[in-house]
């Protein structure tokens, strides 16, 4: 499998209403730190482009990523992309519920195609993720 193709693409919205601008601080460098120290190199490469204004205490992080490989770099962290980024996910809920968090994550990898949408609605600890099957949802 490691001379297969590799596309990755995922996408993570944030966001949070009469945030405290401590609480907006401390919440992006929690979700930087977690995605830099993260073991997988699909995923530690994320970055978070911060939308948040802290004058009217509106938290908004953003993560977007695509990545393709013509020869898969590492087949171990390519199989466990989706189970350790929806770990990561269902982490952030738990963390941090005052969140809304939505997005989607695919990949394509070994002759399959996997794509997910999950949904973390804010005072709920906890993060769907729902099976997108045959669609193109980037």
């Amino acid at each position: 499998m490691i001379n297969e193709k590799l596309k990755i693409e995922y996408k993570i919205f944030m966001e949070a209403e009469d945030v405290a601008q401590t609480r907006i601080l401390s919440t992006e460098g929690y979700i930087k730190k977690s995605l830099v120290a993260h073991k997988n190199p699909y995923i530690c490469r994320a970055e978070v482009d911060n939308e948040s204004d802290v004058d009217e205490f509106m938290l908004r992080l953003y993560v977007e990523e695509e990545i393709e490989e013509e020869t898969c770099e590492n087949a171990d962290a390519a199989e466990g992309f989706l189970d350790e980024l929806a770990e990561l996910l269902v982490e952030f809920a738990r963390m941090q519920s005052y969140l809304e968090m939505e997005g989607n994550f695919s990949i394509s990898f070994a002759g399959e195609q996997i794509s997910y949408r999950f949904l973390s609605e804010a005072g709920n600890c906890n993060c769907t993720f729902e099976e997108v099957r045959n669609s193109q949802i980037f």
